[in-house]
């Protein structure tokens, strides 16, 4: 029998503070989960088109297209969300995950090589696999992102992320699956590993923040709340709030190429330069590595360890303020 697919529980205060710093940051994150009903007043929103043409745009895919692709056998369409919320309506046949199962705040090589193993064998048990396509979609957070980054790392070539997310899906009037996650699409294998060849140059350890920290080459972007930001953070970091890469009003689809261009010239964050972002657990800071890899840079590195494991280490040095 087919029963629910469970993550690694990281307990309620950890997952809701993170999603309590978003909606916070925000005001806008966590109510795009809003009941397809809704979406049918006004004028529905629409992805950036014409100019907008983003230089990697097959790192999104649009509604319209995954509801003609949705049957293909090769094709794993991965919930990126808690269970509870997932079992409230989902993309039908998607399997579900969550970020914490895939969490990583330790950079030390040991503890990178222990998840990556760890990683690969989640995604296998979910039937993913090298010559498979995926698609992951979240409820409106944006940390699709995060899955994408991870296949990224892995080594994974064919992995896409719904363009505003479950809003979007629902828009299009795709339909909803409610209740318990599938363990796999039908047909997809659940037993062996993953094949992993990681591209280590989009992570970055600790000990290459550190020796970054008086760079004029690297920027570091952190992804967190002003508010965050402010509490402390790493000396020479600026500071853009990660949902500014995506509209406000749901679908949240990713603005345009050359605003979002724009919004990160106007912090130093140039294409020439190599960018490094990180947030609190590396998960939101994701969405800014997708995003600047989807409008063309080239040199972009997530500090997956982020602030938690920077902030661990006493004899790190750590500004407050709103400065840099």
């Amino acid at each position: 029998m087919k029963g629910r697919r469970t993550t690694r529980e990281q307990g309620f205060t950890r997952r809701h503070a993170l999603r309590l710093g978003v909606a916070a940051g925000t005001g806008w994150a966590m109510s795009a989960i809003v009941p397809r009903r809704s979406l049918g007043q006004g004028t529905p929103v629409t992805a950036p088109t014409g100019g907008n043409a983003y230089p990697r745009p097959e790192m999104l895919i649009e509604a319209s297209s995954l509801k003609v692709r949705l049957d293909e056998p090769p094709l794993v369409v991965v919930g990126f969300m808690p269970s509870e919320d997932f079992a409230k309506g989902g993309i039908p046949r998607s399997v579900q995950l969550d970020w914490p199962a895939l969490e990583v705040v330790d950079t030390s090589d040991a503890s990178i090589a222990s998840w990556r193993d760890q990683a690969g064998q989640i995604l296998a048990d979910l039937g993913v696999s090298r010559n498979r396509t995926v698609v992951a979609y979240d409820p409106g957070t944006l940390f699709a992102a995060r899955l994408w980054w991870v296949l990224h790392y892995l080594g994974h070539d064919d992995k896409h992320v719904l363009n505003g997310g479950l809003a979007a899906w629902r828009q299009s009037d795709g339909s909803l699956d409610t209740g318990a996650a599938i363990d796999r699409p039908e047909g997809t294998p659940g037993t062996g590993g993953y094949d992993i060849t990681p591209r280590p140059e989009v992570l970055a350890q600790r000990d290459e923040v550190i020796g970054s920290l008086d760079d004029p080459g690297v920027v570091l972007i952190d992804a967190r709340t002003p508010q965050e930001y402010a509490s402390g953070h790493i000396p020479g970091a600026v500071n853009v709030n990660f949902p500014r890469n995506a509209r406000q009003e749901a679908p949240a689809f990713w603005k345009g190429v050359e605003e979002l261009r724009a919004m990160y010239a106007e912090v130093g964050a140039t294409p020439e330069k190599r960018i490094i972002p990180y947030c609190s657990s590396g998960v939101r800071s994701a969405v800014t590595f997708f995003t600047l890899r989807l409008i063309g840079y080239e040199d972009v590195a997530l500090y997956t360890g982020s602030w938690q494991e920077w902030s661990a280490h006493p004899e790190l040095p750590k500004v407050s303020g709103n400065q840099p």
